[in-house]
């Protein structure tokens, strides 16, 4: 028999190089013989056959039908080699002349007996029998006309056939969807489709879910998405503040209800009077009538009104406000026509104070040079990407992370000289290295200007009148590299846990960016013994750690974005 090969799970993800991959998890089994031998003692059953040339004699065709097989150590089993009769049943060669072989004709191919050793006992199909000195216990030896019954002890042997188990992961490098040569898992088999994200247009609908169908990345087909409930379609918003949720529908259900309840009496009792004036004269009824449609639009617009008062997005909280010793001098605009840029290349220092979780105090500066703060600012500007697909934002921020990470040394100067100075271990370093992102004060960056009558989305907008200062707008992709977040000091989700991937990486921690397109949000993912919401990664498990908010422990995540389901690997340090 030939060994078995199938696919059990494929998972999709960009490299450090920047290409994308595709990790395979095959298991094989590979067949395996085990031989068995002892002895065995049973039951059999013969019926009677005539012979012409034999017509005084009896012969009778046996058949062994219940055994059970006696083995005395392991040396009664091994693998993929059979046993040879006498010598490896321990009998002595003088007596092998009186010992017969049961017919093989008369034998089954496959003998169903029960083991029994170590005293347990189990059942097994011997496979291709043997049977060696034939014994019949002759004091059970019946007859019953043409059939006769008995009992038997013998030698056997024989063996079980099955198949080991092996899991092993390929990784392949996802190429071009017309290389034909390219669909195939390396054994000739055809790589299931890798969704691109690109819609065809086409909906399934399936009682209250859907599904949309995409292109495939790897193949010119095309692939249906996961099946999603109806109500769970989140309402869209900018950047990374997670949508509307059901508990969320239901809160602000009930206060309006609480709020319109003394409305809605009056409402029900207005139409049930007009209900009764049905049956006074005709003249009263059109007055009614006239008067409820102007009720109703009433109605409908304290309705409306109450509505678009309502603000449920989620906004990190408390606001991290700067200590006098850390405000920090305004930034060269690399992209400004003045004279306030220097013509030689300066330092822009900052320092920052902040506590970790235990209330241990930090502190410190670290300079960033003005020319890597431009050629950070260039750099993005100049990357030649859309964000169409998943894959466009995932091959934004490595290109990101890959141009930044030499040019902050002197940030991992200052976190090394506090893990020396307070000989922190793994675990304590990383709380360090996060509540220093955590402590920033948060804020929105737009691909746009920070004026909110250039957004008509009700959150941007709302959120840009109430917080004016706390925005860095006209910042392609919405995004600040970790250069441009460590000078700036702004940053929302996905600048933080992109600077904090950099760090981590650097530092040699499993640590991965999560992005979630149905939250709009991203997050810190770290493999290390902490308890918590994680994402599991085939044998890896990531602690998820929001940085958006001061404070926020690691495995502490609001339960409105807490959905594992609904989240993925953007990068992955290992």
């Amino acid at each position: 028999m030939d060994k078995k090969s199938k696919i059990v799970n494929q998972e999709s993800f960009v490299g450090e190089d920047g290409k994308e991959y595709v990790k395979i998890t095959k298991e094989i089994s590979h067949p395996r013989k085990t031989y068995i031998k002892g002895t065995i003692s049973g039951k059999y059953r013969g019926d009677k056959i005539e012979i012409e040339e034999f017509n005084n004699s009896a012969f009778f065709d046996f058949e062994i039908y219940d055994a059970e097989v006696q083995c005395n150590s392991l040396k009664d089993f091994r693998k993929d080699e059979p046993f040879l009769f006498p010598r490896d049943f321990e009998i002595d060669a003088t007596d092998i002349e009186s010992i017969s072989k049961f017919p093989k004709d008369k034998l089954p191919s496959t003998l169903p007996v029960t083991i029994k050793a170590n005293e347990k006992s189990f059942g097994i199909n011997l496979l291709e029998p043997q049977i060696y000195d034939f014994k019949s216990v002759r004091k059970y030896h019946q007859r019953e006309g043409d059939t006769v019954y008995g009992t038997f002890n013998a030698y056997v042997s024989g063996y079980v056939f099955d198949y080991v188990k092996e899991t092993i992961q390929e990784i392949k490098e996802i190429k071009s969807t017309n290389d034909d040569d390219d669909d195939d898992d390396g054994d000739g088999r055809r790589l299931p489709c890798f969704n691109s994200g690109i819609e065809t247009g086409k909906t399934e609908t399936q009682g209250d879910y859907y599904r949309k169908e995409y292109i495939c990345k790897n193949h010119d087909d095309t692939v249906w998405g996961n099946w999603i409930y109806k109500e769970k379609k989140g309402l869209g918003c900018l950047g990374c503040l997670s949508q509307l949720f059901t508990i969320i529908v239901f809160i602000i259900g009930i206060f309006f209800l609480i709020h319109l309840l003394p409305f809605l009496l009056i409402f029900v009792g207005y139409y049930l009077l007009l209900f009764l004036i049905g049956y006074f004269p005709r003249f009263f009824a059109w007055v009614f009538r006239i008067l409820g449609i102007l009720f109703l639009i009433s109605f409908i617009g304290v309705l409306f009104r109450t509505c678009s008062n309502t603000d449920s997005n989620y906004i990190p909280n408390p606001t991290v406000v700067d200590s006098p010793r850390e405000t920090n001098p305004p930034i060269y605009d690399p992209e400004a026509n003045d004279n306030t840029i220097p013509e030689k290349d300066s330092l822009i220092t900052r320092f920052r104070i902040w506590k970790d979780y235990s209330g241990n105090k930090y502190e410190g500066k670290y300079q960033i040079r003005l020319s890597d703060y431009r050629n950070a600012h260039s750099f993005k500007n100049s990357l030649n990407s859309g964000q169409n697909t998943i894959q466009d934002y995932d091959k934004i921020v490595h290109s990101l992370k890959e141009n930044d990470k030499t040019k902050i040394n002197s940030v991992y100067r200052l976190f090394d000289s506090i893990r020396k100075a307070n000989k922190l271990n793994r675990v304590r370093f990383a709380e360090m290295i996060v509540t220093f992102v955590q402590d920033m004060p948060y804020a929105i960056v737009l691909d746009n200007g920070c004026d909110a009558s250039l957004y008509t989305d009700r959150f941007t907008r709302s959120y840009l009148l109430k917080n004016p200062n706390q925005c860095d707008g006209y910042e392609r992709f919405g995004i600040n590299t970790p250069v441009e977040f460590l000078v700036s000091l702004k940053g929302d989700c996905d600048s933080r846990t992109l600077l904090l991937y950099t760090i981590f990486s650097h530092y040699d921690y499993d640590v991965a960016l999560l992005s979630s397109e149905f939250y709009g949000h991203s997050i810190l993912g770290i493999n290390l013994p902490i308890s918590g919401t994680a994402y599991n990664y085939k044998n890896q498990r990531y602690v998820m750690w929001e940085t958006t908010a001061p404070n926020c422990k690691p495995g502490v995540i609001p339960n409105e974005i807490s959905n594992t389901n609904n989240w993925r690997i953007s990068l992955k340090s290992k």
